[in-house]
């Protein structure tokens, strides 16, 4: 069984969720938060599989589990966000911050479970619907990058690999990798990771 935290500040959402999760044969909820601080205070004080974790939340929001998991010397578990289009903007800082994928709210359930089992396996999550919403955004015009290096530097925010990038965007690998050379000497950095680092720093993401 896979053992899970269910992170949601909603009390009817949260119980149904987590009723329905029960019902399946390979997930188990065993703890519940309302706030981004219960959910610390159990993840130090037990392991689980995986974190369900909502973005909006008093106390501490969904970003802030995240850094402050970062900052643990707990190795944390695979964390996938459950969100809602009007909270996508902060899809890209939670994926920059370490989470693995992110869900729709009205996600269906057995897509859910099957996400679930996925981030377990180690792999990543990224939902069409709300890949498709950040690839359209805007981003700022100050930086001189061509409208493929644009896409490219917001798939790079969601932690995608150049393969899927390419698959993405319909590229061969070679070519977004150039991309991606060509999006790191503009912003001046090393690394990819530095790369959606600054350009969440900036806004460009």
């Amino acid at each position: 069984m896979i053992s899970c935290l269910l992170v949601e500040d909603q009390t009817l959402v949260r119980l149904g969720l987590a009723n329905l999760l029960n019902l399946s044969d390979v997930i188990c909820v065993e703890g519940q938060a309302e706030n981004g601080e219960d959910a610390l205070n159990q993840l130090e004080q037990r392991d689980f599989d995986v974190v369900l974790l909502d973005m909006r939340m008093p106390v501490l929001d969904g970003l802030g589990v995240l850094r402050a998991l970062q900052n643990s010397t707990k190795c944390a578990p695979p964390i996938l966000i459950i969100t809602t289009f009007e909270d996508c903007e902060v899809l890209v800082s939670a994926m920059a911050l370490g989470a693995k994928g992110y869900v729709l709210k009205n996600i269906e359930l057995e897509e859910l479970i099957e996400s679930i089992k996925q981030i377990v396996a180690g792999r990543k999550v990224l939902q069409p619907a709300l890949t498709d919403y950040l690839l359209q955004k805007q981003i700022a015009p100050q930086i001189e990058l061509t409208e493929k290096e644009r896409q490219v530097l917001t798939c790079l925010s969601l932690g995608m690999a150049n393969k899927t990038i390419a698959r993405n965007l319909h590229n061969s690998e070679g070519t977004i990798r150039n991309h991606v050379s060509h999006i790191l000497a503009k912003l001046e950095v090393q690394d990819r990771t530095q790369a959606v680092l600054k350009a969440i720093e900036l806004g460009l993401v």
